[in-house]
């Protein structure tokens, strides 16, 4: 009901005020008129007219860009609408080039539409065809359309139905996503022939015919109205079926997203976004043993169907021990479950562990064994505790593990001994940066992103170091260095460079103060890379600095995007110039429809808003290839090059 409400209203207005101007401007033009001599008077309309002509060509070509948008949102062919919508008419038509180049040439076009010559669509077009006069018309065209993208040009062509050679012109305008240039024209006699129907129906005009004016325009908005009453109702009903339309493709989308195809379990995906919300304390991880022996042996299907079975499992662990419980499937043969408040997380894992490995699973009179191991983590980052017990857990051969043991049993020896690895890389000036090229679909070098290295005479140790830094307080000075050394490189390379700015960074007046000193002194353009899921905790004060810097000529890039926090609106509201695609869904996008769907909506939005993306750990040519197909622009990984020392670029 709303919508209907809202299409009689607007239904209402738009006739109620083009009476009101309508009044308005026949007044204005009897009064204008009486005081205009008659040469005046025809000099002034012929000006005007043709001025209006002109905004009515670019009202016509714009109205039939904004047809081809919503047609092609709605995957409708636009060809045969658009000449449905406009129709041959005398006073003007539109016509629509399809262009291969925009610099000209024997075939730089071909005819798409064209409403009153339809012998000509699909000829190709040359731009050196003239007219009578000589003149390459079309050359103009293609110069004022690099130009500007659109304008106007005055050429001389045959008249449909009078065979006689009329002056006309035409509004060209470029639409750069189909590569063509929409057009409308109007030929100059007709010009001539309203302004002459125009000044005779002046001279007749008085005030009996304002009266007969102002009450036909009564009497149509009269009529405007009973008609939007009958048709409201269908618009109303054709507005809804698009609508309920949209909304089952979006259920449909996030049903993919968020619901495993193989198990109907919740997904990766889901759970990643269920950890913010604190829904649960504990996180389990399962996996099962073996199952690669399984899918090599009896083959991928009976695999499937193993996984498919096991997940039943799972539910019916659910249903008869502990329903308050959330299952997923992470991949391939990984498992989580989540569960709330529990002061006897052991014995419930216990119980998990034997009602699992005391079940086989029968497929085609096979009887298969369930073997599994089981880790549990607790919040924060549950996910990422329980990932690091589970590799602890397979490397030391045990079923069940808390992440806290491993934690627990390394922590301090590895916290010693890296505050002295640090101090020893601080006062022996072992930290420098690496460099990793970034590179274009054609494989070439475009950009370096500078990374944190200490390098001893024994190795290169890569920077996992940096959080004990910040806990021992050594992280400003570390960073200072980096700084530094950093910018005395980009001040002798004519490669565009990202330095990574961590949070810590952008609080510490210091750092900040060092960073504007540097970008001044190279009087060059250097990209910052901003970390997703940190920064954005503190997201005011990461908007201050990004505003600031960008006076300065700072280009922005989002790292790991798609990772962490992942929230458009401020994404939006920063107007980074890159965003990089974090290496997770890179990784596994030739295997995972899920990552998959990620990324193609993250270059939507991207390709939406002029951001350029970066796609990080690109390990193959099969994962470069598929990238590439995608639209993604720049690439960095181990297929192009390793970090690599600055005296080695």
């Amino acid at each position: 009901m709303n919508i209907e409400r809202k299409l009689l209203f607007y239904i209402f207005l738009i006739p109620l005020i083009g009476i009101i101007i309508g009044i308005s401007g026949g007044m204005y033009l009897i009064n204008y008129s009486n005081t205009l001599s008659q040469q005046q008077g025809q000099k002034y309309l012929q000006q005007r007219e043709l001025e209006l002509q002109k905004e009515r060509l670019k009202i016509v070509v714009n109205s039939v860009i904004n047809n081809i948008i919503v047609l092609r949102h709605l995957d409708i062919d636009f060809i045969n609408i658009i000449k449905d919508l406009y129709p041959p008419r005398k006073d003007k038509y539109i016509f629509i080039y399809k262009v291969y180049n925009l610099n000209g040439g024997k075939n730089f076009a071909k005819m798409l539409i064209n409403i009153n010559r339809p012998d000509l669509e699909g000829k190709m077009l040359s731009d050196d065809y003239k007219d009578i006069k000589g003149v390459a018309f079309r050359k103009k065209m293609l110069e004022s359309i690099r130009k500007n993208g659109e304008g106007f040009v005055t050429y001389y062509y045959k008249k449909p139905k009078s065979n006689k050679i009329i002056p006309k012109i035409s509004y060209f305008k470029y639409y750069k996503p189909l590569n063509l240039i929409i057009a409308s024209g109007v030929y100059l006699d007709d010009i001539d022939n309203i302004i002459k129907d125009y000044q005779t129906h002046l001279d007749g005009i008085n005030q009996e015919i304002l009266k007969t004016f102002i009450f036909i325009s009564f009497l149509i908005f009269i009529i405007t109205m009973l008609f939007t009453i009958v048709i409201s109702k269908t618009l109303t009903k054709e507005f809804e079926k698009f609508r309920k339309k949209i909304s089952l493709n979006e259920k449909k989308l996030r049903y993919k997203l968020y619901i495993d195809e193989l198990t109907k379990l919740k997904s990766r995906k889901s759970l990643v976004e269920d950890i913010p919300k604190n829904n649960f304390d504990y996180l389990i991880l399962i996996d099962i043993d073996n199952f690669g022996s399984i899918n090599q042996f009896f083959g991928a299907e009976i695999g499937d169907i193993y996984l498919q079975e096991f997940a039943k499992l799972l539910k019916l662990f659910r249903k008869k021990i502990y329903e308050s419980i959330k299952i997923y499937r992470l991949g391939a043969d990984e498992f989580a479950i989540s569960v709330k408040k529990s002061d006897a997380i052991l014995v419930f894992i216990e119980k998990l562990h034997t009602f699992l490995n005391n079940q086989k699973i029968v497929i085609n009179n096979e009887e298969l064994d369930v073997d599994t191991t089981i880790v549990f983590s607790k919040s924060p980052n549950p996910l990422k505790k329980a990932l690091l017990a589970l590799t602890e857990a397979k490397n030391s051969n045990c079923s069940v593990l808390s992440y806290y043991e491993v934690k627990n049993k390394n922590k301090q020896k590895e916290f010693f001994e890296i505050k002295k690895m640090l101090k020893i890389a601080i006062e022996q000036n072992q930290i420098t940066p690496f460099a990793q090229a970034i590179v274009d679909n054609n494989q070439n070098i475009i950009k370096y992103e500078l990374l944190m290295r200490i390098v001893t005479d024994k190795k290169v140790i890569p920077p996992y170091f940096l959080e004990y830094a910040k806990q021992i307080k050594l992280y400003t000075k570390i960073s200072s260095i980096m700084i530094n050394k950093c910018f005395e490189f980009i001040k002798t390379t004519n490669i565009l460079c990202s330095i990574n700015i961590d949070m810590q960074d952008i609080e510490n007046e210091e750092i900040i103060k060092r960073l504007k000193e540097n970008v001044i002194s190279i009087n060059k353009p250097v990209v910052f890379e901003i970390l997703e899921s940190e920064s954005f905790k503190n997201y005011d004060k990461l908007n201050k600095f990004v505003k600031e810097f960008k006076e300065y000529g700072v280009l922005f890039a989002i790292d790991d995007f798609g990772s962490g926090y992942s929230n458009y609106k401020e994404i939006l509201e920063l107007k980074p110039n890159y965003l990089k695609i974090d290496g997770s869904l890179i990784k596994n996008i030739i295997s995972s429809k899920e990552n998959l769907i990620l990324i193609d909506s993250i270059l939507f939005l991207t390709k939406m808003l002029g951001i350029k993306t970066t796609a990080e750990f690109v390990e193959n040519e099969e994962i470069f290839k598929k990238l590439r197909a995608l639209g993604i622009d720049e690439f960095q990984g181990y297929y192009f090059s390793k970090p690599k020392p600055l005296y080695e670029i």
